[in-house]
């Protein structure tokens, strides 16, 4: 597997010069993937680090002229996966990770740099209307954005849209898909509360209630080939989770199968969640969701474990306590979790790439067929891709969702 970068303008995505990535670590997901008791929904997120390129390496005809090509956050640079079918046939290969340059670090050799995601950049984006922050009475910003009868995933567009295309020099190329589309949520956002309105931390509240969506964006190229963006992924109020009706199958066995280094994760159950809102002291708003089913088994019962919970931005009680639910619902019994790595260079007996990026993405669902593996039962696990990373080689490192551990209770 060949990764091919190129340079392109963060505010209209139009592709510039190929630029030759020495070194390179990414990682994508669908939504925190942790085996923890703390664990969150939140939005997917990409992240490229540890690029370092040497300055003949960078396109320029001088100096002055590559230092301008990879101007941070003004230019971006996107990696695209190619196959040997798409090297024989000149294609481009697939996008597969992106984001814009950041902090920047030069010395006499070369530069060295990490890429912001458009999540990154999101975060410095705030859901304000222009012109109505401090121009009320005496400095106020008494402005509302009410957001009503949506489908979460167009609620997220909306905030997605104020925060880019309608602030000066907020566009970035990326597709929101799912404007205007009808539901039955409701958001409201005041702009007096700025601090905590930027566009990344919105999104985040919106995938971590209990009925939230997974949310992700994933790397397209125009038909033409002459610009590249995101495409902004959501999974609908029908169906919170992208990838649902497709299912790729992957196999370990000791002596075969396609997955390597597998390794199983376990932890026990928590019980309650004490969550805290809005408000201080007494007058904090405070709910409490517990299910102790776990704590009163017949035979071997768990002890008590309990969690907090709290969201100051929260003043209504319903809210809050969809919020608690949520982290009650991903820690009420035993979980495990499956972690394992694949070689992308793999070919089928047609000589076709098996596994080749760009092919799968996280939040798909996983078959995977387990043989002779000693901390579970031969069968087969039906789970979700939700991270995978690599180094810029052939191996790639997946980590699947969380699922029941019904070996210990």
């Amino acid at each position: 597997m060949l990764y091919r970068s190129y340079l392109f303008n963060t505010l209209t995505g139009q592709l510039g010069a190929p630029i030759d990535l020495a070194s390179i670590s990414w990682n994508i997901s669908v939504a925190d993937s942790a085996l923890s008791t703390t664990r969150n929904h939140d939005v997917g997120k990409a992240s490229v680090t540890g690029i370092s390129v040497p300055w003949s390496a960078v396109p320029g005809a001088d100096m002055a002229e590559r230092r301008e090509m990879i101007s941070p956050l003004r230019t971006g640079v996107m990696v695209f996966s190619l196959t040997d079918d798409d090297l024989e046939q000149e294609r481009m290969g697939t996008p597969f990770i992106g984001g814009f340059i950041g902090l920047r670090h030069d010395n006499a050799h070369g530069t060295s740099f990490d890429l912001l995601s458009p999540l990154g950049l999101l975060e410095h984006r705030y859901m304000v209307r222009e012109g109505k922050y401090g121009t009320g009475a005496n400095h106020t910003s008494p402005d509302t954005i009410a957001l009503t009868n949506l489908s979460m995933r167009a609620i997220a567009c909306a905030i997605g849209e104020q925060c880019t295309g309608m602030k000066p020099a907020g566009h970035l190329p990326i597709d929101w898909q799912y404007t205007g589309e009808k539901g039955t949520h409701t958001r409201t956002y005041e702009a007096w509360d700025v601090q905590n309105l930027s566009c990344a931390h919105l999104l985040g509240l919106l995938a971590n209630v209990s009925d939230g969506p997974d949310m992700q964006f994933r790397p397209t190229v125009s038909i033409d080939g002459r610009y590249v963006g995101w495409r902004f992924e959501a999974g609908s109020d029908g169906a919170l989770y992208l990838g649902e009706t497709i299912v790729h199958s992957l196999s370990y066995h000791p002596t075969g199968g396609m997955l390597q280094d597998l390794q199983v994760d376990r932890i026990a159950p928590a019980q309650r969640v004490y969550a805290s809102g809005a408000g201080t002291d007494k007058a904090q708003t405070t709910v409490l969701c517990e299910d102790l089913t776990m704590c009163q088994l017949d035979k071997d019962p768990f002890p008590l474990y309990e969690l907090t919970y709290a969201d100051s931005d929260t003043e209504q009680a319903a809210l809050l306590k969809t919020h608690a639910q949520a982290v009650l619902e991903s820690n009420r019994i035993p979980l495990m979790q499956l972690k394992a790595s694949i070689n992308i260079s793999q070919h089928d007996q047609s000589g076709y790439p098996r596994m080749p990026l760009g092919s799968f993405w996280p939040g798909e669902r996983f078959d995977i067929d387990i043989r002779d593996y000693a901390p579970l039962p031969d069968g087969i696990y039906r789970t979700r891709l939700m991270q995978m990373s690599g180094d810029g080689g052939d191996t790639v490192h997946l980590t699947f969702d969380v699922m029941e551990d019904t070996g210990i209770w």
